[in-house]
């Protein structure tokens, strides 16, 4: 079943946080397991990703992310002086001087795992374990700058959930396909990349939003 739903949860804020309205809305505890995936993404696999077993979530470590391609700017928010007074000193507010973002299974060279929110399988158990333990988002967007990405990397890194990491191609990015053409199973097309997305018909894309 797909949903293409335009309808606004949180209505005073960001509109990227409404992705996390298949969390918090009750509305969609009616279905067992619900796959969100951003409109730039585009699915290129007979495989059913509803067959892959999960606790709470399964979304895929951005690979390359504190280094490489066009997301290196992580490496220099989580260094000296902006992580002082930026999203980890905000994690340590939430959770305790000790706290830390995880460390990637798949990846394990990585500094720490950062989940991309493009793509998000969720299961009814975890949702409502997040309704329980994710912390307030209004509080989230007063005290930081950013949007629903870091909020669900902050919030999945308590211990609690139980996260299934999928490995990279289940949500491709650009700066890591071969010879830069799409080889995932399903590619995220950002930022100017999207102007090379295959042009499809308006009945189709209903296949491809957040549901």
């Amino acid at each position: 079943e797909y949903v293409l739903d335009h309808d606004r949860y949180f209505e005073h804020i960001d509109p990227r946080l409404d992705s996390t309205k298949i969390i918090f809305d009750e509305k969609w505890d009616e279905y067992d397991n619900i796959l969100s995936i951003d409109l730039d993404m585009l699915i290129a696999t007979r495989e059913n990703i509803f067959d892959i077993e999960i606790g709470d979530v399964a979304m895929v470590h951005e690979l390359g992310v504190h280094t490489g391609g066009p997301a290196g700017w992580l490496r220099r928010v989580m260094e000296v002086p902006l992580y002082q007074r930026g999203i980890i000193a905000y994690g340590k507010h939430l959770f305790g001087k000790d706290w830390m973002f995880p460390k990637s299974s798949l990846y394990p060279n990585e500094r720490f795992r950062y989940l991309n929110g493009g793509l998000q399988l969720w299961s009814r158990k975890g949702r409502q374990k997040a309704r329980k333990h994710f912390t307030s988002i209004d509080n989230y967007v007063l005290h930081t700058r950013y949007t629903e990405q870091m909020y669900i990397n902050l919030q999945l890194s308590q211990p609690v959930f139980d996260v299934k990491e999928l490995e990279t191609s289940w949500n491709r990015m650009p700066y890591q396909w071969k010879g830069g053409a799409p080889d995932g199973k399903i590619n995220h097309f950002l930022a100017r990349t999207k102007f090379n997305m295959p042009k499809l018909e308006k009945t189709e894309l209903s296949v491809w939003d957040n549901f």
